[in-house]
């Protein structure tokens, strides 16, 4: 009888805590190894020069999970913060941690010049501010910000003159529904949010929602990452570190059909070697929501990426002929190594498919653009 040492024991790691289970019973401990860092990084924190908060009239801030971490919806955060102060001269724009115990001090897997705040130094620091734009991610907005916030905190952000909450939604499958962001409303009532992909920027969303409602999109810059040719490319195959029902499928039909080729699982890796490594490999696949950077960004360093059409995510149903776009995981797993021998057997046909999807990803996603429409939110010019 074959023993499954993983039915008797178990362990994982979150930034809090260290999870156990033994026999069946479960029990934790605090993670000190976070709370050492923890401590480190507001000895950090406290040498900050906070006079630039002090004295503004007006602030910009943008509210992060206490934890670093690299994705696209934190990279789209810094991305706005970075142009916001480059269009709102006359404000001070902040990144800072949710309200908690948690902080850190600069994030370390993407290439930005952000000094990150933590919360009570933002919020006891607001004796002079007249205006405050408050940028909150949408998964934040259910309970997670409100419901640590303290009185004091409270108070002070309603004695504020011009306030307002910004919903950033760049998923709409995280965003509360409209009843569950009613709390915010009772620190104001100016509350809007900013979509961040075109299909589900419409106005059957703003009257679900009920809030002024904008089209912001994103734009990550990419220039200066390598993109290697045809010729100089690796055996590998990238897949995005999301969970689906289909995923193990898919992976053991490309190990027997591919089996020259190394798969790789995005994990533990800055953003600057994810780029690297998209670049090398033939193909990346996404099983997340589709039109994600998991897709989207092998085209502008050279590579294909992989996804299905998801018409939540992706702008128009024009995406769903693309070659390197599948009907759904079962179109996918009956035919992904097909198309991938196809791809590798035909150069110019690999060579179009990137230039098909690179041209159409960055008329949509362009910098202009993406300027235009955070210039116009900033004027409370909103679409919708």
């Amino acid at each position: 009888m074959k023993l499954n040492i993983s039915n008797i024991f178990s362990y994982n790691k979150t930034r809090t805590h260290l999870n156990f289970r033994f026999l069946g019973i479960k029990f934790s401990c605090p993670n000190y190894e976070r709370k050492l860092l923890n401590r480190e990084y507001k000895k950090e924190q406290d040498k900050y020069d906070l006079s630039h908060i002090k004295n503004a009239k007006k602030i910009i801030a943008f509210i992060i999970p206490s934890n670093e971490m690299v994705n696209g919806g934190i990279m789209s955060i810094f991305s706005i913060c970075k142009y916001s102060r480059e269009i709102c001269l006359d404000a001070e724009c902040l990144i800072i941690t949710e309200p908690g115990e948690y902080t850190y001090t600069h994030n370390h897997y993407f290439k930005n010049e952000e000094k990150i705040y933590r919360w009570e130094q933002f919020i006891n620091n607001l004796s002079n501010v007249q205006e405050l734009i408050l940028h909150i991610p949408e998964y934040m907005c259910k309970e997670r910000f409100y419901k640590h916030l303290t009185r004091k905190d409270k108070k002070i952000l309603k004695n504020i003159p011009s306030f307002q909450i910004n919903i950033l939604n760049q998923n709409i499958e995280l965003m509360p529904e409209p009843k569950k962001i009613n709390k915010l409303k009772e620190l104001t009532t100016n509350i809007t949010q900013t979509i961040a992909h075109d299909r589900y920027a419409t106005q059957e969303v703003c009257n679900k929602w009920g809030i002024p409602t904008h089209l912001l999109s994103v734009h990550i810059d990419l220039k200066g990452y390598k993109s290697y040719s045809f010729e100089e490319k690796e055996k590998i195959i990238v897949l995005s570190p999301d969970d689906n029902y289909m995923k193990q499928q898919i992976i053991e039909k490309l190990k027997i059909e591919m089996p020259d080729f190394k798969l790789i699982i995005v994990q533990n890796m800055t953003f600057d070697d994810y780029m690297d490594l998209i670049s090398k490999a033939y193909f990346t696949i996404t099983f997340g929501e589709g039109m994600d950077g998991y897709f989207t960004m092998p085209y502008y360093v050279g590579s294909i990426g992989f996804s299905i059409y998801n018409e939540r995510f992706f702008p128009s149903i024009e995406w769903d002929q693309l070659y390197s776009v599948f009907k759904n995981y079962t179109d996918m797993q009956k035919n992904i190594t097909t198309y991938m021998k196809n791809l590798i057997n035909n150069k110019n046909l690999y060579t179009s498919t990137i230039k098909e999807v690179y041209n159409m990803h960055s008329f949509l996603y362009s910098e202009e653009k993406f300027i235009n429409n955070l210039k116009k939110f900033y004027s409370r010019n909103y679409k919708f």
